[in-house]
């Protein structure tokens, strides 16, 4: 028994310790955080830095290609492309391809919009970077969205309204969450996936539909949250 036990445990090891070398060796990482004298590449660094991307192990090569294991630069930029070219993964038509690689339900919405139609059709039109940032480090705020929205449409009172109950939903389940674990209790599943599906919903920009959706839910928790004040 001790054998294969002690097999079991070197295997584990060279691979916890394989995927730390690659964490660690990440030439991308190790020149670009040097350049920051540089705007251009400093500015994208640090946006990555701080990023969701960064903190879940997503590299640069991960959209722009490239080889991050190699400390050659010649080889390790072997694949990246311009943005200008049309080839490019991050090229404007291309991105939401790009991150629709992770984030497949999002996509899955977005290509449903008249948003993507329209950048498919004339490369002009919102994509991911548009809301989001080039290393998704933003979410639209209001103002923002007043001023990104209107660059093409009328005051966006309705997506202003949708991302609104949006966000008061997220406000309300947390306190129902906190309300829940102080009896020990667990947030029933359901509330959770209909929240995440009214956010996967707003990337098809249906905001008639996230609103209903989101006043209905809204109204349950809020049943939900007075049924567990009751003695």
């Amino acid at each position: 028994m001790r054998k294969p036990f002690l097999l079991v445990c070197l295997c584990f090891s060279l691979f916890f310790f394989s995927q730390t070398a690659i964490s660690k060796n990440d030439s991308c990482v190790d020149c670009h955080r040097k350049q920051q004298g540089s705007k251009y590449l400093g500015h994208n660094y640090k946006d990555w830095e701080k990023s969701i991307h960064a903190k879940s192990g997503v590299g640069c090569e991960a959209c722009h290609g490239g080889n991050a294991e190699t400390p050659d630069p010649v080889k390790a930029h072997q694949g990246v492309l311009s943005s200008k070219d049309k080839n490019s993964k991050i090229y404007f038509q291309n991105v939401p391809a790009t991150c629709g690689t992770c984030h497949t339900e999002e996509l899955k919405e977005f290509e449903t919009s008249a948003h993507y139609k329209m950048l498919l059709r004339t490369g002009k039109g919102p994509n991911c970077l548009t809301c989001h940032g080039a290393m998704a480090t933003t979410i639209l705020s209001y103002s923002d969205l007043d001023k990104t929205c209107s660059l093409c449409h009328g005051k966006p009172t309705q997506a202003a309204k949708a991302l609104s109950l949006i966000r008061a939903i997220k406000e309300s389940l947390g306190s129902y969450q906190k309300e829940l674990a102080l009896r020990k209790g667990k947030t029933p599943e359901e509330f959770l996936r209909r929240y995440q599906e009214i956010q996967r919903k707003w990337h098809s920009f249906d905001v008639v539909f996230v609103s209903s959706e989101s006043e209905k839910l809204l109204k349950e928790l809020k049943n939900a949250r007075e049924s567990l004040r009751k003695p």
